[in-house]
């Protein structure tokens, strides 16, 4: 290969933009062991545990002497101090020198003690004792293929040791050995940049930066561990924000949902003084449980006698009324929903009317604002509206067999079934000579909770009170999918709601987003693109959780099922050994900042090579100090996760083609 080939290779400049530290004394497939020197590794700049090296065997500053095989570098990651065969010996000379300064004093009582190395040492000793030997492990290959950086994650073969010399990277060739995890290694989006150590006496810079493929995060489990205080939520909100520079840069609709159980997501903290919504206001937006009152956030209530929204109210009741009564059970067992169509079934149509209109007039005894407006239709027969006229004050508006009651006759007109309910089903049946009763089992145990003829009745659906308002329209999970498809970003604000509405809210957006796209995947549609974002995970994907839930259980769905329906899934924890083995064996992209105690770390360590890592992530408690694994990365990589604030909300808003920035906009 002539010097053409030698000035073109894409490895070059990456060896070039590297400091020679040494060669190479032992080398196999998985380890080697370097020869410096304390100058060569003063020059470097250090050469702190887990740094990069490179090991190549070819004549890069020589074209005449240049190999085409050699056209490659091992890519290597320093573990620690290695014994020299000669190290002993130099000890040896060391002490023995030491000694005959030491004792060379004849007064034996007092003898004279050495200042510095220079009174012990010779000039030749000096030398040689300043050679160490460094472990390294062997990550894998960095090569070239058509003309593009290829990464290996073994080597291929190794030669005669002393064939090899070893450069430590600098930051622009560092970037690149950085970059060569992307699938665009020109592309990528910023998270961080490299970071060795806790101790940056010689900090690489910013310009080695860590870039993260987007498309590894999209659809797939990204786990941030880490202790409270060291940086989780600030890392969620930078992922959040490389999803949204890739989004807006590729023209791609991605819906980002935020949980955001401390509000520090929807509004500016003390840290960062910025919040997730100022990336984009026009493509943000933030739901809470006192919203819908101003243009700036949405409520998570919604109207429950808004017959729109039985569904979705049914679901929330279901959550609320638990299984510990017979009565409950069979409360909740009632089909108050029905078919869509009344053409499907005409009888179960208008048998789930009625027990949806008992369901409203338990809501309204249970102290729910009923609106202004309310009308529930009831169709009746003839001799069921006679009967309740006769033994009420009620005149009842009746249109081709359909009663309509407002919000003052509910009450009352259910009042009287409840009541008499025997006495109606006998002249239901005498009038038209069927076996049916009008008042059917289902419907009767409806009327047992609004009758409180049981337990604690109707009493038993206060407590889904909160999440009720009569002026709302629509229905905030359906609202929040929406959004969601149209690639919008949603920040669920739940701080001001108690431990059990953040449950319940959480689960039924959920719930709604699975139930979509299950519809859109059964029926052969595109289905969209949408990150959730998870605080506390231990609690949702515990090993107990997952195996007594039942499979409809929302959060089972999400760690089991998200990935085939396109949902991707960045969830954060600080006790990685709650998380079940089946969640994390299918977790992606892996973010460690510290973690306290050795469970923790014995159990990351389970996965990919973060065992090397065990000692610094428990020891290391820098805030947003990290160690990265993605999908497509092949090695982890020490990270300073970016902070969160104006300068990178404006990087990613120019990033993401906005003209106008915040500044500007000031």
């Amino acid at each position: 290969m002539g010097s053409m080939a030698l000035e073109d290779s894409n490895i070059k400049p990456i060896v070039d933009g590297s400091t020679l530290i040494g060669g190479v004394y032992y080398m196999d497939y998985d380890e080697a062991v370097i020869v410096s020197n304390d100058r060569w590794k003063d020059r470097a700049g250090g050469v702190p545990r887990h740094c990069y090296l490179l090991a190549t065997a070819a004549d890069w500053e020589n074209p005449t002497n240049f190999e085409e095989d050699d056209a490659y570098a091992m890519l290597l990651r320093a573990k620690g101090p290695a014994k020299l065969p000669n190290e002993d010996d130099l000890m040896e000379v060391r002490a023995e020198a030491m000694r005959k300064k030491v004792t060379g004093n004849t007064n034996t009582e007092s003898p004279e003690v050495p200042t510095n190395n220079e009174d012990v040492l010779d000039v030749l000793t000096r030398n040689e004792i300043q050679f160490s030997g460094i472990e390294a492990k062997i990550l894998g290959t960095v090569y070239e293929e058509n003309n593009e950086l290829k990464f290996g994650s073994d080597v291929d073969t190794f030669y005669s040791s002393a064939r090899y010399q070893v450069y430590k990277p600098r930051e622009e060739a560092l970037q690149k050995l950085t970059s060569i995890q992307t699938r665009d290694q020109e592309e990528g989006v910023r998270v961080g940049r490299v970071r060795y150590s806790s101790t940056e006496r010689n900090p690489i810079g910013d310009e080695a930066r860590v870039p993260i493929d987007i498309r590894d995060v999209i659809g797939s489990k990204t786990a941030v561990f880490g202790m409270t205080r060291t940086g989780k939520s600030n890392t969620m909100k930078i992922l959040a924000t490389a999803i949204f520079e890739h989004a807006q840069g590729e023209d791609e609709e991605i819906g980002q949902l935020l949980f955001d159980p401390a509000g520090e997501y929807a509004n500016p903290n003390e840290q960062d003084e910025m919040a997730l919504r100022e990336l984009s206001e026009e493509n943000t937006t933030v739901y809470e449980w006192g919203g819908g009152r101003s243009s700036d956030t949405e409520s998570l209530r919604m109207n429950f006698f808004e017959e729109d929204n039985i569904k979705a109210v049914w679901s929330e009741i279901q959550n609320h009324v638990p299984d510990d009564a017979g009565y409950k059970k069979d409360f909740k067992g009632a089909d108050v929903v029905g078919p869509d169509n009344r053409d499907d079934n005409y009888s179960a149509y208008y048998r789930a009317q009625r027990r949806r209109s008992a369901f409203y007039a338990a809501l309204k005894r249970a102290g729910f604002d009923i609106p202004d407006d309310f009308s529930s239709a009831v169709k009746t027969a003839e001799s069921v509206r006679d009967y309740i006229e006769n033994n009420s004050n009620l005149s009842l508006d009746t249109n081709n067999g359909t009663v309509y009651l407002d919000r003052d006759d509910l009450e009352p007109f259910w009042k009287v079934v409840a009541e008499h309910r025997n006495e109606i089903n006998q002249a239901y049946r005498n009038a038209t000579g069927k076996e049916k009763d009008w008042v059917d089992a289902q419907l009767e145990n409806v009327l047992v909770v609004f009758n409180a003829e049981t337990g604690r009745g109707y009493r038993i659906l206060q407590s889904a009170r909160n999440f009720h308002d009569p002026d709302e329209t629509g229905f905030y999970a359906r609202d929040i999918y929406d959004k969601l498809a149209d690639g919008q970003m949603v920040i669920v604000d739940m701080s001001s709601g108690t431990e059990n509405s953040v449950k319940i809210t959480s689960e039924t957006v959920i719930r709604h987003i699975f139930n979509r796209a299950v519809d859109r995947f059964t029926n052969d549609q595109p289905l969209h693109d949408i990150q959730v974002y998870l605080e506390e995970a231990h609690n949702q994907f515990n090993r107990d959780n997952l195996e007594e839930a039942p499979e409809r259980d929302p959060y089972v769905r999400l760690a089991k099922e998200a990935s085939k329906f396109n949902i991707g899934l960045i969830y954060a924890t600080q006790e990685v050994s709650s998380v079940d083995d089946r969640v994390l064996a299918n977790t992606a992209n892996w973010v460690v900042t510290h973690l306290n105690n050795t469970n923790e770390t014995r159990e990351l360590s389970k996965y990919y090579n973060f065992e090397d890592f065990e000692r610094q992530t428990r020891e290391a408690e820098d805030i947003g100090f990290a160690r990265i694994k993605t999908k497509s990365g092949r090695f982890i990589i020490p990270t300073q996760i970016d902070k969160f604030d104006a300068e990178r909300v404006e990087s990613a808003r120019r990033a993401a083609g906005y003209q106008a920035s915040l500044t500007d906009q000031e």
